[in-house]
């Protein structure tokens, strides 16, 4: 490894936007990469607004043994695939959230421990998907309502879900997460939840330090996640806001070009 970051030894991924390419895929680039971090006994971590069920396929992909932060820190599996950490949101967060995004038109979605329930179908969002076959299931508004729910997010145009986030901010944030993985999607988690809280939880096991941490990512949802990492890495293809929050950090090139890969054979490998 080159002197910059010779004493990182835990590596942590972002998936859409970062880590996934364009068509949602693992590249061939990228595996190679990441292979070649294990070779050297680097410890990966896939942290993720996605489910675990919606992930499997991909840590197989990469030969397993890889840490999981799942639905933005609400569930946390070790490098063995065990659950070691989960918190719901409380019932109470579904009554308040689910009756105000049937005010606006948005898509209303909630992750269960093992499910994907939506109130009414959109196959604009099932495409992300296809590879791990993790797909929604349609649901009463009712069952919503009494569902423990890991994360609830809404899927719709930037501005509605703009005007969504200033009623909850109102409103409701005082206990709550509340932040977009997309310009399109906009997620509610427990307000002690975060992909940086949880990577905390997650090196406390095994006793790793922070200060030997990376992290890529391209959304607002890395924010916690690049504020507790030793080096946060900007994909080219960032939101701005993340951007402006994070001006010093070094970057990579865009997903689409398998920007992780390059700046790991160019900087680490």
């Amino acid at each position: 490894m080159r002197t910059d970051y010779q004493a990182v030894n835990t590596f942590i991924f972002d998936m859409d936007g970062t880590l996934l390419n364009g068509q949602h895929e693992l590249s061939e680039l990228t595996v190679r990469a990441l292979n070649d971090l294990r070779a050297r006994n680097a410890n990966l971590v896939i942290a993720t607004g996605r489910h675990i069920n919606d992930i499997r396929c991909y840590i197989e992909q990469l030969g397993g043994g890889i840490a999981a932060i799942t639905c933005n820190g609400a569930n946390i599996h070790d490098v063995n695939g065990e659950l070691i950490a989960t918190q719901e949101l409380p019932l109470a967060a579904n009554e308040s959230l689910i009756p105000l995004g049937n005010q606006f038109n948005v898509h209303t979605n909630l992750y269960t421990h093992s499910e994907w329930l939506v109130s009414a179908p959109c196959e604009q969002i099932l495409k992300a998907h296809a590879q791990s076959q993790f797909f929604y299931r349609e649901s009463s508004q009712q069952e919503m309502l009494a569902a423990p729910a890991l994360k609830i997010l809404f899927f719709g145009e930037n501005r509605e879900l703009l005007a969504l986030r200033n009623q909850i901010d109102e409103n409701l944030s005082i206990s709550l997460n509340v932040t977009f993985s997309d310009e399109n999607y906009l997620e509610i988690m427990q307000k002690n939840i975060s992909k940086g809280d949880a990577l905390k939880v997650l090196l406390a096991k095994p006793g790793l330090p922070l200060n030997q941490t990376m992290a890529f990512g391209d959304s607002m949802n890395d924010v916690e996640l690049f504020r507790t990492v030793a080096h946060p890495i900007l994909m080219e293809n960032s939101v701005r806001n993340l951007q402006a929050l994070f001006p010093n950090a070094k970057r990579a090139q865009e997903n689409h070009n398998d920007g992780v890969a390059r700046f790991l054979y160019e900087h680490v490998l």
